[in-house]
């Protein structure tokens, strides 16, 4: 069998299953090549435990380890310090970034992060303080999820203002700072403060309402966004916990994006209930 066609079989029994890699890489050194990177493509360190095991694999095996990082998450125990070293390790290209905190401000981990290829950001927390993306990620981002809160969230807050008052600032422009941005999603208690975006992203082509699944406020935000009527948004039901986006990151699960993707295309505003699709 060609070396080529055996990658292939071996490649995607590891994605499959990440079991069956953890037996794989035991077959030859040719297959652990192939295989040891798609282990280490996702990984999420939900605790200083699972960062301290990190570490010692990273020293242990290779540097280059973290090189193989394409999708990270930080979970709410895990110490600053420990995000700062992990960040430093392990994010350099890293395309999907996500913090899941409940104690802290999300904005503290992201001036830490080193790839210049960051597209995807999820940020989960009930921390009050205001929240900052560093502009040269904030640009170059193209799906923004920003869950729980309330959040009072700096460049929105300077987008809106100098929209209003067409005024220039000094600070950078709505149109610079979120040119990239074709998916945007956020909790329920935030979409009224954020759907400023619909204006703003000159390229924002979902404008995503989460709630949990069986929600009480589902029906009167259904209805809210029809009233609207701007068919860019729509409400997804998504349980907001580390397991599903690890889940959806690993394509074990739809995401939250192919989810409101498709219902969008279909013509439909809510994902359930009794009056959920656009008039024709």
């Amino acid at each position: 069998m060609p070396s080529e066609l055996q990658r292939l079989i071996f490649e995607t029994a590891a994605r499959r299953d990440r079991s069956v890699a953890r037996q794989l890489i035991l077959v030859s050194q040719n297959v652990r090549t192939w295989i040891e990177p798609i282990l280490y493509e996702c990984i999420i360190v939900r605790s200083q435990q699972h960062a301290e095991a990190l570490f010692k694999t990273i020293a242990a095996k290779s540097q280059a380890l973290g090189s193989f990082v394409k999708s990270l998450a930080i979970g709410d125990s895990v110490t600053l310090q420990q995000s700062k070293d992990i960040l430093a390790a392990c994010s350099q290209n890293v395309v999907n970034f996500a913090v899941w905190t409940n104690s802290r401000n999300p904005s503290v981990f992201l001036p830490f992060v080193r790839s210049l290829s960051i597209r995807r950001l999820s940020l989960r927390s009930t921390h009050s303080a205001e929240l900052s993306v560093p502009l040269i990620l904030l640009a170059a981002l193209t799906h923004l999820m920003i869950l729980d809160g309330p959040y009072s969230w700096f460049q929105m807050r300077e987008a809106v203002r100098d929209a209003k008052n067409a005024i220039n600032s000094g600070y950078p422009s709505a149109a610079a700072q979120f040119r990239s941005l074709t998916h945007f999603a956020t909790c329920s208690q935030n979409w009224g403060n954020t759907q400023s975006l619909l204006k703003l992203a000159a390229n924002l082509r979902y404008f995503i309402v989460v709630v949990s699944p069986y929600s009480k406020a589902a029906p009167m935000i259904a209805q809210r966004i029809r009233e609207i009527g701007d068919r860019r948004m729509v409400l997804v039901e998504y349980s907001p916990t580390i397991e599903s986006w690890e889940s959806s990151t690993r394509g074990l699960s739809s995401s939250v994006w192919e989810r409101a993707e498709k219902l969008v295309k279909d013509g439909y505003f809510a994902e359930h209930g009794d009056v959920r699709k656009w008039n024709p």
